[in-house]
């Protein structure tokens, strides 16, 4: 007896149950779509972010590589400004946490340019060497122990160091407060990281923890700037213009994220996909210095672990036959992009050597691509060339995912390897 092929027909991605479902079947789901009907509308998103009577908005989806980049790049009629998750959050909640990644022009190009002034070169590079650092010393640390949980070992910890420095966070009770703030803030979902929380009290409470952060450290940084970003924050300046603190505030918010959450689960991810490709991972160890660039592209590609973006659009729009109307809201799937039969050949294969590799796990180009893909990449380069240099056998092939649609997470991943002699 055969299983029958479903249709675009019985794909429902407003079903929460359909992000606990095993990846290869969600991504089997989105191979059907963009073959039957690339640009689909869906009811509401399961959510508890909203009141029943208040989530009433479906979506379209947009699941084809050509046509996400169209909308991240055509900002006119894509807007930021109404939410970037398929799920609504109260619009207060939205404003304090997501920053000028959920606005347009011209206040997006105020703040991103403000940013940009923080993040000038000479930063960039004592961010790198505070990145290489930290994942020396993470596996020094980890080593010769043989065995145990990468997630818990390095995953959550590197991230962590590296945001601490980053924003010259002092140890102690503080910096532990804020990481875990940053990593629980997505997990708005997933049962295992929200507990007895309500998905708008763990969202919430986290974001307040965050902003509790900066609240304590703005006066010092104001009084004796150091070498961090939050000082750099605090002094950027565009056409004469600063960040206020609650905009400060909502920038922190949106950063600790960012800097946390999407690079912990690709550092995950990493490993977990050289696990169940062993073939990729001799090819990595025989060559690291050589082959580790194209294999971060592969790893970002393979992982997606950004899910999705959403926009609103601002005008009607008609998309493969579908027709958008103004006020509708359209999500931007890239982790189906990442598996698009028109731009990766063989798509489904791990191959670290691919090239070229147009990926769009930091968005598909436009005004609101990632400032942070140039540090990503830096962290998981220096990540894998520190574990496949010293501890080349670390298997780990079992993970346990998070049940989310926006964030690709991994809650745990048992690992073993051959102990590191000291």
């Amino acid at each position: 007896m055969t299983t029958a092929v479903p249709t675009h027909r019985d794909i429902d991605l407003s079903d929460r149950n359909f992000w606990a479902r095993p990846h290869e079947e969600r991504d089997a789901a989105f191979a059907v779509l963009r073959r039957e009907n690339p640009v689909p509308w869906s009811r509401p998103a399961d959510s508890d972010l909203l009141p029943p009577e208040q989530n009433l908005k479906g979506f379209w989806s947009l699941t084809k590589h050509e046509d996400i980049r169209y909308a991240s790049r055509h900002p006119e009629i894509f807007s930021s400004a109404e939410g970037i998750t398929v799920e609504d959050f109260p619009v207060e909640i939205r404003m304090m946490s997501q920053s000028f990644i959920a606005m347009d022009a011209p206040r997006h190009t105020q703040l991103r340019g403000i940013t940009l002034d923080a993040f000038k070169p000479r930063n960039m590079l004592r961010l790198q060497d505070w990145i290489q650092g930290h994942a020396r010393d993470l596996i020094s640390e980890i080593s010769h122990l043989g065995e145990g949980d990468f997630v818990d070992l390095v995953s959550v910890k590197l991230p962590g160091r590296i945001f601490g420095s980053f924003f010259g966070l002092p140890p102690g009770e503080l910096h532990e407060k804020t990481i875990n703030a940053a990593q629980r803030t997505l997990g708005w979902t997933d049962p295992e990281v929200r507990g007895d929380l309500t998905a708008v009290e763990l969202f919430v409470g986290a974001v307040m923890d965050l902003h509790e952060t900066v609240t304590t450290l703005l006066p010092e940084r104001r009084a004796n700037p150091g070498d961090d970003l939050l000082s750099w924050m605090v002094q950027a300046e565009f056409d004469g213009e600063k960040m206020t603190d609650d905009e400060l505030k909502a920038f922190f918010t949106l950063l600790a994220v960012a800097a946390n959450d999407t690079t912990r689960h690709a550092s995950a991810h990493a490993i977990l996909a050289f696990s169940q490709f062993p073939d990729q991972r001799d090819l990595l160890v025989a060559d690291v210095e050589g082959r580790v660039d194209t294999a971060v592209e592969e790893v970002l590609r393979w992982a997606s672990p950004l899910v999705h973006m959403r926009r609103t659009a601002v005008q009607d729009v008609t998309l493969r036959g579908s027709e958008i109307k103004a006020g509708d809201k359209v999500v931007l799937w890239y982790s189906s992009a990442n598996r698009d039969e028109d731009i990766f050949e063989d798509p489904f294969k791990f191959d670290i050597a691919r090239n070229p590799n147009p990926h769009i796990a930091f968005g598909g180009g436009g005004p609101h691509f990632c400032l942070g893909a140039a540090l990503a990449r830096t962290m998981l380069r220096s990540l894998l060339t520190e574990v496949y240099t010293r501890i080349p056998d670390i298997s780990a092939p079992e993970p346990r995912y998070q049940v989310a649609n926006f964030i690709n997470g991994i809650n745990s991943l048992p690992a073993t390897w051959t102990p590191e002699r000291r």
